[in-house]
């Protein structure tokens, strides 16, 4: 019976208890914060009631080629011609847009002249080059400067029209297309549609 007592007063003694009662909060810390990043809903909620993420996915498949900006342009300016009626319009590029950035270039030329013990010299001539690219800061993000950008070249043009089969409103679709994208004849083609 005493060695039960004096086990008791052991564990009871305030050493022991204090010991416990950090375990017991630092273990109460541990779920805590483990159940922020555990349990957490990942979805955040944007003001139309959808989460972000779809939002994303929303935008990001409803950014349109340069290809189909133009196809629809051109599309629409077509179909008010007379006599068109329904258009379709397949433009191919021959390669994307080309972006050129602003360069910061830094050129350092050193030249350094040695003499040696016995009267004899020596130039050394030291280059050095550093480009970068020139970045700004704005509520979307760093950004490059962009001096110029190229538009792509069009390869060619098919328009498929309802009203292709009458000869006049096949070639003023085909004369709109060269005038409208600066192409020669040769890159376009255009077909009455079924």
């Amino acid at each position: 019976m005493d060695k039960i007592n004096e086990a008791i007063k052991k564990l009871v003694s305030k050493k022991y208890v204090a010991n416990i009662l950090v375990i017991i909060a630092m273990a109460i810390m541990a779920l805590i914060v483990s159940g922020d990043f555990l349990f957490k809903d990942t979805t955040v909620k944007n003001n139309n009631g959808g989460s972000s993420g779809q939002q994303l996915v929303m935008q990001q498949s409803q950014i349109k080629s340069e290809e189909e900006v133009e196809e629809d342009r051109l599309k629409k300016i077509l179909e008010t011609i007379k006599g068109a009626g329904e258009v379709e319009v397949m433009i191919t590029f021959e390669m994307g847009s080309e972006i050129i950035p602003a360069i910061n270039t830094v050129e350092s030329v050193e030249i350094t002249e040695e003499k040696d013990s016995n009267g004899g010299t020596r130039t050394v001539n030291t280059q050095n080059k550093n480009n970068s690219t020139v970045i700004t800061n704005d509520t979307s993000g760093n950004k490059p400067v962009v001096i110029k950008e190229i538009k792509p070249q069009v390869k060619g043009v098919i328009v498929v029209a309802e009203g292709a089969e009458d000869i006049e409103v096949k070639a003023k679709l085909y004369e709109a297309v060269k005038t409208v994208l600066q192409i020669p004849g040769h890159r376009v083609q255009v077909y009455p549609k079924n």
